[in-house]
């Protein structure tokens, strides 16, 4: 099965909450037999995932992380992947980047310099929390609303599925848990959080081909 690299930092809490959701992402890889390699909190530095990325040429590579419109980053905020510097290193790959506005310029520079496909957002990734579960991201009812999509993207790819189909199946659960925040009334000031959701889901996009999976 084809080989496949997370990268997954947690210093601070938001990036707290990504790597306590991508845990079952991880799992599920090993489940499906593909070749996983999990680099996490201080191993999710740029020597550590360059290294590997020269090594094991994986044909999918999963960043979680800080960003910016030129920039995907790691363990305390190093700059893995950058517009100015190595865009080149994720030549053969399908990449998913869930980091804020790495989409509006790296994205396409990266398929440019032969990245087979680039998922990612092209504004700032919002993450709404319930600020008393914040110590405990699985109890966080809110949290789930906005990485629950993320986490469909990631399986739907990991299944072997397009990348198309893979992000419009995530563009679907965002605007179905964007429908709810609007007229529940589960949570205090629900309705507050539809909006930054709704960003999420018009931020989202593919570069390359998307007719491409990994396998």
């Amino acid at each position: 099965m084809g080989c496949v690299l997370f990268s997954r930092p947690d210093h601070d809490v938001n990036l707290g909450y990504l790597f306590y959701y991508s845990k079952e992402l991880v799992k599920l890889a090993e489940d499906l037999n593909h070749d996983s390699i999990d680099k996490q909190r201080k191993n999710a530095s740029k020597k550590i995932i360059l290294s590997v990325i020269e090594k094991k040429k994986p044909s999918l590579i999963i960043f979680n992380g800080h960003g910016s419109p030129s920039s995907i980053c790691g363990h305390r905020n190093e700059e893995i992947i950058s517009v100015e510097e190595n865009p080149e290193d994720l030549k053969g790959s399908i990449v998913y980047s869930l980091s804020c506005s790495s989409a509006l310029l790296l994205g396409p520079i990266a398929v440019d310099e032969g990245a087979l496909s680039f998922i990612g957002y092209r504004f700032d990734f919002a993450l709404g929390k319930d600020p008393n579960s914040e110590a405990a991201p699985r109890k966080d009812k809110i949290a789930k609303l906005f990485l629950e999509p993320s986490n469909i993207l990631v399986k739907f790819l990991l299944n072997g599925n397009t990348v198309y189909k893979s992000v419009e199946t995530a563009r679907k659960k965002m605007k179905e848990n964007v429908d709810y925040l609007s007229v529940t009334n589960d949570f205090p000031e629900a309705s507050h959080y539809a909006p930054f959701l709704y960003g999420n889901y018009l931020g989202l996009i593919a570069h390359g081909d998307k007719e491409t999976s990994f396998s």
